[in-house]
């Protein structure tokens, strides 16, 4: 059984809030302002947070409400016109937990080892991200999170390779990223500030409780916190369904039922 949740704020209510609001921010200009890039901008803020914390968890939960959200997810794709492939982000989660420990004992045999898989994943970032979002991108992502998770159990060799991971997962996806979307001057400038604000952040990120903050903070907004926090992936699956309802009914040249294609194949990502 899961421990219970405190009843304090914690570090993963602030991080998992920041992420679910530049997540919604993301797919609101995906679904209702496909023609102005700087949403995406902003959106790519929160992609970082949601697979470093996959890394950076001990645990490797395969819960059923996961595997169903991904179904849900893929089949509302279906329905409203988009496409099969990529699977969703959650697809992506499910195969990252599943192979994120054998692949990373496999890395870790060596410095050159583990330079040579992550190499491995740099290249087929943009081919298997037409099979699940971010494809091998999120592998690098969440490698940042499980070396920082394990930093003092490695050895001395890994902890000053976590500084130059640091730097290159952080320029791997600034650069895919600006690549993929098309971003033109300042919008890769401006993903770059905030990318490097963000992977800071995650650099210095502990699991802590906040009881001085939860004292301080109105009930609401506690409240309002800890369900952004705690609840990510309801909010993820609710808030796609609504808007792609949402595209069927006020956008039919875009979002055309059952109209599906079995890849990725439009200019909006």
């Amino acid at each position: 059984m899961s421990k219970p949740l405190p009843k304090e704020l914690t570090s993963y209510d602030l991080l998992k809030t920041f992420a679910v609001v530049f997540m919604v921010v993301d797919h609101v200009g995906f679904y209702f302002f496909p023609d102005d890039n700087w949403w995406r901008v902003a959106g790519r803020l929160c992609v970082p947070v949601w697979f470093f914390l996959i890394g950076y968890a001990n645990s490797r939960d395969l819960s059923p409400r996961l595997w169903a959200g991904a179904v849900i997810l893929i089949c509302s794709d279906i329905l409203a016109g988009l496409y099969f492939f990529p699977l969703n982000i959650l697809a992506s989660m499910l195969i990252i937990r599943l192979s994120i420990d054998g692949l990373m004992q496999r890395a870790l045999r060596s410095v050159s080892h583990f330079w040579a898989v992550i190499t491995m994943l740099f290249l087929l970032a943009i081919p298997s991200g037409m099979v699940f979002e971010y494809g091998t991108l999120g592998f690098i992502l969440a490698i940042f999170g499980y070396l920082l998770r394990r930093r003092d159990e490695l050895k001395l060799k890994y902890k000053e390779l976590l500084n130059h991971y640091f730097a290159f997962s952080a320029v791997a996806f600034i650069g895919l990223q600006s690549v993929l979307f098309g971003f033109e001057t300042p919008q890769p400038m401006a993903l770059t500030a905030g990318i490097m604000v963000v992977m800071g952040a995650l650099y210095m990120f502990k699991p802590v409780t906040l009881p001085k903050l939860t004292e301080k903070m109105p009930r609401p907004f506690t409240w309002l916190l800890q369900l952004a926090g705690r609840r990510t992936m309801e909010i993820y699956v609710a808030h796609l369904l609504l808007f792609k309802i949402l595209g069927v009914i006020y956008q039919p040249e875009r979002f055309a039922l059952l109209d599906w294609d079995l890849f990725y194949m439009g200019e909006d990502i």
